[in-house]
């Protein structure tokens, strides 16, 4: 049974309590500890290999002079994509695992496949300019990019962790970062012990020079690069059409590889004047236009919330203005304060909770009804209005009676067809599909107090945690 006002949209009077369904075998908890333990056995042996050949290369001393200078433009980078994916945040582990594979595993490949390259190029009387053009390119961005191919399949087989193009540019850049800070390290150290066959000087001004062309002047070239293939592998998630799954994040590593490869072109000059001139002209123009196009897009997230979650407040799974809570990041920030407030930290996690669910759940909907197929958003739909109700319920459990919410409702802001008068509180609410305010221990909360819609199928204390 649907609610007869929105077909297709469970309604909170059938409760919650039903068989679990049959769980894939790529979605078992077996299968997720077996995957975590052999992507964790991968990066640790690629970070033991790889800093292993550092240390060796660089010394004892020099390496971590290194790895102190290369971790200077590491917090900026990370708080620039942090910010970027605060609306609808990506699960830690996921975002942690892409920096690790970056800065462990890719640069580990990329330093065998290089060093193997460059030696049989320039045994063939190429130089190495040859191999940082047309060998490093392609092999590095391969590389960083596996963490978002690896995305892309588990959101074709169902657990959609990437959803769009900013999902794509975050996980990118997350692989990106961890790259550059290892390769930094290898630029610093070097640039610190010099280079007496080719003649070139160590010490302290050579690494502070080194820092400021990298680590100043161009700490956004690898991110940028990368980004490339998140936009391709964020777009091949929002196709329908399969060949367009296969032709945009191949499109995006091959825009990728020709962006490095012309970055790489330009800094084997060894002109200044080139290199300022191409930096100037193509390198700053195309990041100016990456971070535009993902603060345009991260807003569409926002009013994806505003257009589709109306038809769960139809079947009365929120109220109008929790519609309107959720839909900027003022409100929602006010929200967390709020629950932190009458329940402290563990207040603040359930409302976020409760915001990615009500989020995540806007976007699944969003996908459906642009027609790309979701076999598994019936369950998944369960699952996040369970966790929205459950967040809720906690919440308002700990509130206090005269507790307001921190943004006052605007009723003209409500749709049509809701009516109505609730007799507690303050002021008049127009009532929700449901009918009658949500009872919990005995106090009716008006719902100028955070909450609504609630189902008798689930205590406060034991919602399911939300899928991230």
């Amino acid at each position: 049974m649907v609610h007869p006002q929105q077909p297709g949209v469970p309604h909170p009077s059938e409760g919650m309590a039903q068989p679990a369904p049959m769980v894939p075998w790529h979605k078992r908890r077996w299968f997720g500890i077996a995957v975590a333990v052999v992507a964790v056995g991968v990066i640790a042996l690629a970070g033991l290999g790889i800093y292993g050949i550092l240390g060796y290369s660089l010394g004892p001393a020099a390496l971590i002079l290194a790895l102190g200078t290369a971790v200077l433009p590491v917090p900026i980078l990370l708080a620039f994509f942090w910010w970027l994916d605060r609306y609808e945040p990506e699960p830690r582990r996921y975002l942690a695992f892409a920096f690790a594979w970056g800065a462990c595993v890719a640069t580990f490949a990329a330093l065998i496949i290089n060093s193997f390259g460059g030696r049989v190029i320039t045994g063939a009387g190429g130089s190495e300019s040859t191999t940082a053009v047309l060998v490093a390119p392609p092999t590095e961005e391969f590389f960083k990019a596996v963490p978002l191919f690896i995305l892309l399949g588990l959101a074709l087989t169902g657990r959609r962790q990437i959803n769009g193009v900013v999902d794509g540019i975050v996980y990118a850049g997350m692989s990106a970062v961890g790259f550059a800070f290892t390769e930094n390290v290898l630029y610093f150290g070097s640039a610190y012990i010099g280079d007496e066959e080719k003649n070139m000087p160590g010490g302290i001004t050579a690494l502070i020079v080194t820092f400021v062309l990298r680590g100043v002047f161009s700490p956004f070239a690898h991110p940028l690069f990368t980004a490339m293939t998140g936009v391709g592998v964020g777009l091949a998630v929002r196709s329908r059409r399969t060949w367009l799954k296969i032709v945009f994040p191949i499109g995006g590593l091959a825009l990728a590889v020709l962006l490095h490869g012309t970055w790489n072109l330009l800094a084997s000059s060894q002109d200044f004047g080139v290199i300022l001139t191409g930096y100037t002209l193509l390198m700053l123009p195309i990041l100016i236009a990456m971070i535009t196009l993902a603060i345009v897009l991260r807003g569409r997230e926002a009013k994806v919330v505003g257009r589709v979650l109306p038809v769960y407040v139809e079947a009365g799974w929120f109220t109008p203005q929790e519609i309107a809570a959720l839909a900027t990041m003022q409100t929602r920030r006010a929200g967390r304060q709020w629950a932190r407030g009458i329940a402290g930290s563990i207040g603040a996690k359930a409302m976020s909770d409760y915001q990615f669910a009500a989020t995540k759940l806007a976007i699944a909907r969003d996908a459906l009804a642009r027609g790309i197929t979701n076999r598994e958003f019936a369950d998944e739909e369960r699952h996040l209005l369970a966790t929205v109700d459950a967040r809720r319920q906690y919440i308002l459990q700990h509130a206090r009676p005269g507790t307001a919410m921190p943004w006052a409702p605007n009723p003209a802001a409500y749709p049509p067809g809701h009516g109505g008068n609730y007799v507690s509180g303050s002021g008049n609410y127009p009532g929700p599909a449901y009918g009658s305010p949500p009872n919990y221990g005995g106090q009716i909360y008006n719902p100028t107090y955070y909450g609504g819609g609630h189902h008798p199928g689930y205590q406060p204390h034991h919602g399911p945690e939300t899928q991230r």
